[in-house]
């Protein structure tokens, strides 16, 4: 059988995604001083890669959700999540703190979420993310990597799919850059309002996925 896994980007660094069993995935919530309208949403678990304002308004989904925001492997109803510690900056946190970067499997598909990376990777962490499928990370720069350091990402990884995150949307207030540089950096892009995907029918090379913010 050919489950469906939905990813729906909610802007800035928030997704859900929803099994095809129903269970829904929150990720990285933010408050109304990165948007003025915030989603209407609910969510069985809640992953907070820090507790900056723009990723942590757990308040934000409906209903009594599983929250996680440290690092180590913890099974929430369910999904296998495993929290790796990185940094918010280049300078292992001591400009901007800690940062935990997630990574779990849904519908046999694995999934990272990078969080406010500050830094590229080191060795030991790209040994842990060389069999995702799914990868979201932040491109906008100035509080994290930029569009030149998610490249490079992007080619150490080599998901089958890379969705940008963390950059400046026509109705956000936080001051990153915008999409442009990463997308005349990429060139062959795909844009979707949200994504549907099965294990089956991921691609055999990578895909940058924009997903246009609900």
């Amino acid at each position: 059988m050919d489950t469906k896994t939905r990813i729906t980007y909610y802007g800035h660094a928030m997704f859900l995604i929803e099994s095809s069993a129903g269970i829904k995935i929150g990720i990285d919530p933010y408050n109304q001083q990165v948007k003025d309208d915030l989603p209407d949403v609910s969510a069985d678990i809640v992953l907070v890669s820090h507790d900056h304002f723009d990723h942590s308004n757990i308040n934000l989904f409906k209903g009594e959700p599983e929250v996680l925001k440290t690092p180590g492997e913890k099974n929430a109803k369910g999904i296998s999540v495993h929290g790796i510690k990185t940094y918010h900056d280049h300078a292992q946190g001591t400009k901007r703190g800690d940062n935990i970067l997630f990574k779990f499997k849904v519908d046999e598909i694995s999934f990272a979420h990078m969080g406010d990376l500050g830094h590229l990777p080191s060795q030991n962490q790209l040994k842990i993310l060389k069999d995702i499928n799914v990868l979201m990370l932040p491109i906008g720069g100035i509080y994290t990597i930029d569009y030149r350091q998610a490249h490079r990402l992007i080619k150490d990884i080599k998901p089958n799919i890379a969705i940008p995150m963390h950059y400046k949307q026509k109705d956000t207030k936080i001051d990153v850059d915008d999409i442009n540089n990463f997308l005349n950096e990429i060139k062959d892009y795909k844009v979707l309002d949200a994504g549907e995907i099965s294990k089956q029918g991921l691609p055999i090379n990578t895909e940058i996925w924009v997903l246009n913010p609900i």
